[in-house]
């Protein structure tokens, strides 16, 4: 608890059996939920959760065989506490960063906060092919929403519950991580904003994702999303016209 506000952590997790327990014991006091979300592990992942003082749900939805999405979504419903931080299963972002993010929320205001990493403290954590990734799509970000974003493919973010439903994030694959932003920051009755973090090396652990299967399925999908706030627009338009004709 942090100011009187509950916390609640969501982890979606799949096959994270060799490092869960490690994970699960630094995360600091002031967490008073954790929820492991088990992605379809083929291994212990959740009897070890289990066993570690998690609560353990799950969820089986993919969209061509990814359920990253579907997982926070999953996490984020079953999250009882104010405050609901998200981050990946693989022991590379600093859960003990939680209660300095959310005393800054809590100072400014902010419904969403996305953990950026950027500049790397250690240049090492991500690879020179992701960096270069990551910096392109942010800088489609910036061309097609106008917001000048550091890191758009943050796998921590901290939300505040009542702000969920608002968001009406629904991709179920890789493109929740990118969805969530841009709805946060399209959307002016959410207070939104990126904190520098800490990201560690994996340690041993071999990314699930196919970077550049991911990489271009992230792009098509904000210019997608783009569009898609466009037509919104001009619908919105024709109605206020409509109404004062």
């Amino acid at each position: 608890m942090i100011n009187g506000k509950t916390i609640s952590l969501v982890v979606p997790c799949r096959n994270e059996e060799k490092i869960i327990t490690s994970f699960i014991k630094k995360v600091p006091p002031c967490v008073d939920e954790i929820l492991i979300v088990d992605n379809g592990s083929t291994d212990n992942t959740a009897k070890i959760a289990k066993k570690s003082g998690a609560t353990v749900v799950t969820e089986k939805r993919t969209m061509d065989g990814i359920g990253y999405g579907f997982a926070h979504q999953t996490g984020m419903k079953n999250a009882s506490g104010d405050y609901v931080v998200a981050m990946d299963g693989d022991d590379t972002y600093p859960v003990r960063s939680i209660k300095k993010i959310i005393t800054h929320m809590e100072k400014r205001g902010l419904d969403v906060v996305s953990c950026n990493r950027f500049p790397l403290k250690n240049p090492r954590a991500i690879s020179p092919v992701r960096q270069l990734g990551i910096h392109i799509l942010n800088l489609e970000t910036l061309m097609l929403f106008g917001y000048p974003i550091k890191d758009i493919l943050t796998g921590m973010w901290v939300i505040r519950k009542t702000a969920v439903k608002e968001l009406g994030a629904t991709q179920g694959d890789w493109n929740f991580s990118p969805e969530l932003k841009i709805n946060a920051l399209t959307n002016p009755a959410i207070a939104f904003a990126e904190y520098h973090i800490n990201h560690f090396a994996r340690n041993g652990n071999v990314s699930k994702q196919q970077i550049w299967k991911t990489g271009l399925s992230h792009a098509l999908f904000l210019i997608n999303k783009r569009v898609e706030l466009w037509k919104e627009e001009i619908s919105q338009g024709h109605r206020k016209r409509v109404a004062f004709s």
